[in-house]
């Protein structure tokens, strides 16, 4: 059963000691008495590690060692399921960014067949599964960005200047800046879609999270600049316009992937992350069924439906739990 969640900001790419914080913050959250851990990532790439197995390496060793050795732990290795940190040696492979495997594995073991579409923060996730088994065709990111089945792209991290280069502003198409001057926290801040729990890094100047200071943001894409006495429209037609251009990058991965797979997975999109409201219309485009993660899992609460934002961790979870059922 589910009991709660909790989910905090982790700027890995500006040093592993970014994660004090927010490790001693989770770890503090625990209940008392033994607990068995898992962990999963996806940061093993981060600016502040020189390689993939290194940053593997100091990943697990620096929260293994804060989780405390009297507590089981384990790390969640794809197809190998889930190892011990001292058998970590010659995996490095399989755990890294094995964070989306986890959760098309748990589904896949409820549904049997579908895709899962998790659009996070940062990327979105495409996984077709069939007959309780993941059938993805790449397993590293840089296979699953060759096979569509990893879009960089998310709802809050991504730059602007990274979905569009062109864009119509008053009628008139222009060119925008190639500067983070604005987010697509901003665009869906505007259009009011966004979910601000899930905003969780600063504004790309460090400056407020409201719909004026995101539209000054944006404007600054186009050399503009807005105030408080502008029209408000056009701004609404430049964040739809850089919306809908997202949605068409997620749904041209989505029917690459499909064409591929054909009919043998059925017609059910499992929705996991914080974009939800863009696989939903995926859903409606494609005619597809839409089944939200959180209908899969035993919830022992009604508030624990933001399970859809934290899949992976629910995941990684509720396999550890399977595992050691089958154990005893």
């Amino acid at each position: 059963m589910l009991c709660a969640l909790d989910q905090f900001a982790t700027p890995l790419w500006q040093g592993i000691d970014r994660l004090a914080d927010p490790v001693a913050r989770a770890v503090n959250s625990l209940p008392s008495g033994d607990c068995v851990h898992t962990l999963t990532m996806t940061g093993e790439l981060a600016d502040c590690f020189p390689g993939r197995q290194d940053g593997v390496t100091q990943l697990v060793d620096y929260i293994a060692a804060r989780l405390g050795r009297s507590n089981p732990i384990y790390v969640y290795a794809g197809s190998k399921g889930l190892i011990t940190p001292d058998r970590l040696q010659g995996c490095h492979a399989d755990v890294a960014s094995a964070n989306w495997h986890a959760t098309a594995t748990y589904v896949a073991k409820y549904l049997g067949s579908g895709i899962l579409v998790d659009l996070g923060t940062t990327t979105t996730d495409i996984i077709p599964f069939h007959e309780q088994q993941v059938c993805s065709r790449g397993y590293t990111d840089q296979e699953r960005l060759r096979t569509g089945e990893l879009v960089y792209t998310g709802i809050t991290r991504t730059p602007v200047m990274a979905v569009l280069e062109r864009l119509p502003y008053k009628n008139v198409w222009q060119s925008i800046a190639a500067e983070y001057f604005a987010s697509m926290a901003d665009v869906y801040r505007i259009t009011g879609d966004l979910d601000e729990r899930f905003d969780l890094i600063p504004a790309a100047d460090g400056g407020e999270k409201t719909r004026y200071h995101s539209i000054k943001r944006l404007a600054r894409m186009l050399g503009a600049e807005y105030d408080e006495t502008d029209a408000l429209q056009p701004w609404l037609d430049v964040a739809h316009h850089i919306a809908e251009k997202q949605f068409e990058k997620i749904d041209l991965a989505f029917n690459k992937v499909t064409d591929r797979v054909g009919n043998s997975v059925g017609k059910n999109i499992v929705a996991a992350g914080a974009g939800r409201f863009i696989v939903n219309k995926l859903a409606l485009k494609n005619d597809y069924e839409l089944v939200d993660f959180e209908d899969l899992l035993p919830l022992s609460d009604e508030k624990l439906r933001s399970a859809n934002n934290c899949s992976t961790a629910v995941a990684v979870a509720a396999l550890t739990r399977i595992s050691h059922q089958v154990m005893r």
